[in-house]
């Protein structure tokens, strides 16, 4: 069909969420993408189709809404893949309702094309003045061959969703089949308070980060503990998959300029973005940022091009020999391997590089009872997310361990002064 324009064309494919989906059908296979890019209405119409539909394959990752197609009583016609384990994901693995793909964040793009996925669906922004729309904070859990090979694309159009600075995540009307129109505020994640052990976790590792250098830092409290502590640092370059409100403290202070990046200087490198709403109004077509799909940003032998790359991740346990799990604790699978090896291999690659894994030495049991993080085994059928291999800098609140090159004996001896 010919339109005039691409507003005719968008006015044309306006639907209810009813009626996007309708389009889904038994068997089908959809890609939904993650985070607040997963379409809210879409999601809760889909799941009024409980019992008309089965065998449906829905791919999401840190879902930010408990759905009724999620429920137990409708997993004849649901069934949930994540390439990520939020609290959501939690509580449906619990239900038996989804599954966690064990997955590189880097290797979201392979995934997509090994599914085979039929259709398509994600939150986009308004469209621009040239018809083109953004897929916006979390594009990067949909990659854009898997959205122009699906038989149907839907796209949820939300005024609140910010426009990513990306040349990878624009969509033109022209290539959707559905449009919804859902307004909705965006979920929030703000950053949460850390304890104090966790700040001594950062006093310490902030000495591992010298002027100069690239890091590349997850999302929560610890984030922005370490953020203002490198304060006082010049030239830092940033690298990571993932952009937050701890990252931008250090971009409007003028800390991370990227003034001595080797790879893309003076630019912040994402992939995907999480916060408040002050944050995504600041991110909306912030130019010191640029975003692209996490194939790219997050494949080893990009990221170590990045000279003097410090790379930090955080793990659940640790054993004396210096082995990671990040995932697990026994059977529980707590939460996803997300992107810890990509970042772990690229900084033995990287010129200068280094990593630094974090945890606090003990927990509390639920009765109470003080029990350490780094121990001799892990607890039965705990998943080993890094191997001792790759793992240079611990740090816990009671120092910094580096294994790097150490013998067996001597790890013991560094894991135990922690």
């Amino acid at each position: 069909r010919h339109f005039a324009n691409w507003h005719d064309e968008y006015r044309s494919k306006l639907c209810s969420v009813e009626d996007a989906a309708a389009r889904i059908q038994s068997d089908d296979r959809i890609a939904m993408s993650g985070g607040t890019s997963c379409p809210p209405g879409f999601s809760i119409a889909l799941g009024k189709r409980a019992g008309e539909v089965k065998n449906v394959l829905l791919s999401m990752g840190y879902t930010m809404g408990l759905y009724d197609l999620m429920k137990p009583e409708h997993s004849g016609s649901f069934h949930i893949e994540s390439v990520y384990v939020g609290p959501v994901e939690r509580v449906c693995m619990n239900w038996g309702t989804a599954q966690y793909v064990p997955i590189h964040l880097g290797d979201i793009p392979q995934y997509c094309r090994s599914k085979n996925f039929n259709r398509a669906a994600t939150v986009v922004t308004e469209p621009d003045e040239n018809g083109y729309m953004n897929r916006s904070c979390f594009a990067a859990f949909l990659d854009d061959k898997t959205i122009s090979d699906a038989e149907t694309v839907i796209v949820e159009v939300n005024r609140h969703s910010p426009w990513i600075n990306s040349d990878d995540f624009k969509i033109h009307v022209s290539e959707v089949d559905c449009i919804i129109e859902n307004h909705q505020p965006l979920f929030e994640i703000p950053e949460v308070e850390i304890s104090d052990a966790e700040r001594l976790i950062a006093e310490n590792l902030v000495d591992l980060v010298p002027d100069g250098s690239t890091i590349h830092l997850g999302f929560g409290g610890m984030g922005k503990e370490v953020t203002d502590l490198l304060q006082n640092r010049k030239d830092i370059g940033i690298h990571s998959e993932i952009i937050t409100p701890s990252i931008r403290n250090l971009v409007d202070s003028g800390v991370a300029n990227g003034a001595r990046k080797s790879f893309m200087p003076g630019v912040v490198v994402g992939s995907f973005c999480a916060g408040t709403s002050e944050f995504y109004d600041y991110i909306h077509r912030n130019e010191n940022y640029y975003f692209a799909e996490i194939g790219w940003v997050n494949d080893p032998l990009t990221i170590a091009q990045n000279d003097n790359l410090v790379s930090i991740n955080n793990a659940l346990l640790m054993d004396l020999t210096g082995q990671v799990a990040s995932e697990s604790i026994g059977f529980r699978q707590y939460s996803g391997m997300g992107s810890q090896m990509n970042y772990l291999l690229a900084s033995r690659f990287a010129r200068n590089g280094r990593s630094v894994m974090t945890l606090t030495s003990t927990y509390r049991d639920r009765e109470g009872n003080l029990k350490s993080k780094i121990m001799v085994d892990f607890p039965p059928c705990t998943m080993v997310s890094a191997g001792r291999n790759d793992i240079h800098y611990v740090v816990t609140e009671w120092g910094v361990a580096d294994l790097k090159f150490k013998s067996g004996r001597d790890r013991v001896k560094q894991m135990i002064a922690i």
